[in-house]
């Protein structure tokens, strides 16, 4: 699809979301669920002014305000709102934060928003942020909730409290006995290298 088609289709979908009482419930999860995957598209500033708008994350945190029992709408706004601040600067705000948070341990959402909160600037003076990494490995789906975890440790890894290595070993430890091929032994091998020294 080139850029030009793009713009075309983001600005309807904006435009459509925008007047989202109007809709269906079905109509809104597909209008949503489209619109989820156009901040994932290969970065172009062409779409700059179309997600970095904070007027429309707004709409997007109304519909998740009506619509918080939906999981997997929920999921597909976290996904959307996040990829909008970490793709295209879209400027995080207290209630984009408190969204964020309000699902960060729900059963089939706080993985995903596992992917974008610790990156939240907001996040930063967030006080049980170290029990919080170390639940998101037991959160559902697993392999969304491992990965997640696993991205934060590395991103972390200089940071790690002393009475949180441990178990960020033994989690690493199972992952080298679990992994199949040598890349991935030696992957998680270094992590722990990492996290002991």
């Amino acid at each position: 699809m080139d850029t030009k088609k793009n713009i075309e289709n983001i600005s309807l979908l904006k435009e459509k979301m925008s007047d989202w009482r109007k809709l269906s419930d079905e109509e809104l999860f597909l209008a949503v669920k489209e619109f989820e995957k156009m901040p994932r598209l290969e970065v172009s500033i062409y779409y700059q002014d179309l997600f970095n708008d904070p007027k429309f994350s707004k709409t997007l945190l109304d519909i998740y305000n009506k619509h918080k029992d939906n999981t997997k709408l929920v999921v597909l706004l976290v996904s959307a709102i996040g990829n909008m601040i970490q793709r295209y600067d879209l400027p995080e705000s207290k209630e984009i934060y408190e969204f964020m948070l309000e699902n960060s341990d729900k059963s089939k959402i706080g993985p995903y928003v596992a992917i974008f909160l610790p990156r939240l600037k907001n996040f930063e003076s967030y006080d049980k942020k170290w029990e919080y990494f170390m639940n998101i490995k037991k959160m559902s789906p697993k392999k969304v909730a491992e990965s997640s975890f696993e991205t934060i440790m590395d991103l972390y890894l200089e940071k790690i409290p002393e009475h949180y290595k441990t178990e960020a070993i033994q989690y690493f430890n199972k992952k080298v006995e679990e992994s199949n091929n040598e890349y991935g032994k030696q992957y998680y091998q270094d992590i722990i290298n990492k996290i002991k020294s």
